[in-house]
């Protein structure tokens, strides 16, 4: 899969679209043009079509692999700037 923007880049808070992470297709997600206080929650949405917190990103840990399948969103948080891209 190529890099394509998740978020980008600002200090305002976001949610991103939904991004599918299917069986067996891990996604590498990263920050870019991030500040010392940039923070970016993953959320995974249940059954019930609700977004449940399940990790987060920041300037001190970048990076993540997601693994799971499941359908997930990313949330800035206001303040940091950040945008988020998968590798």
């Amino acid at each position: 899969m190529a890099a394509a923007e998740i978020i980008a880049a600002a200090s305002t808070a976001a949610n991103s679209a939904d991004v599918t992470v299917a069986a067996g297709t891990p996604l590498t997600v990263c920050l870019k043009g991030w500040d010392a206080t940039a923070k970016v929650y993953i959320l995974i949405k249940d059954d019930a079509a609700a977004y449940n917190i399940v990790g987060q990103i920041t300037a001190y840990a970048p990076s993540t692999l997601i693994s799971a399948p499941g359908v997930y969103r990313f949330t800035r948080v206001a303040g940091g700037t950040c945008g988020v891209f998968s590798a």
